[in-house]
This record gives structure tokens, C-alpha cells and sequence, in this order.
């Protein structure tokens, strides 16, 4: 096995024992193979992946003030 089938199976394994089971990896056509070397299928429901990114602002609000971050 190598170093980054070992990894992957790793955090699979991490994720599963905190009863995380709904795993998604994220990647090319061409990275898939070794994916599905790891375990990983294609989603039975044909999902599209979507993914939440949180995005830092230097706008924030103090009660009911904007406050912009200046420089």
C-alpha cells in the first residue's frame, strides 16, 4: 500500500469511528481511480457536490454599526 492510499483510509477510518459516514472526495476525472482504490464509489443518487466556504470580511458589525476594516 502506498503512502497516500494510507492516508485516505486513514481519515476514512477516523471519520467512521465519530459515525461520520457520508464522505465525498472531491476530484478530477483523473484522480478518481485512485479514489475508488481507496473505497470511494460514485453516489448512488448522482449528487452534485456542493461545498460551504466560509470567506473572511473585513466588514463586521457592532450592534447596529458596519464596521470596514481601513488599509
Amino acid at each position: 500500500m502506498r503512502v497516500g492510499t494510507i492516508i485516505a483510509k486513514k481519515i476514512v477510518r477516523m471519520l467512521t469511528s465519530r459515525d461520520i459516514y457520508d464522505i465525498a472526495a472531491l476530484c478530477s476525472r483523473k484522480e478518481r481511480f485512485f479514489f475508488k482504490a481507496c473505497g470511494f464509489r460514485d453516489d448512488i443518487l448522482g449528487s452534485t457536490m456542493m461545498m460551504y466556504s466560509r470567506t473572511v470580511s473585513s466588514t463586521c458589525f457592532e450592534g447596529e454599526r458596519m464596521v470596514k476594516q481601513a488599509g
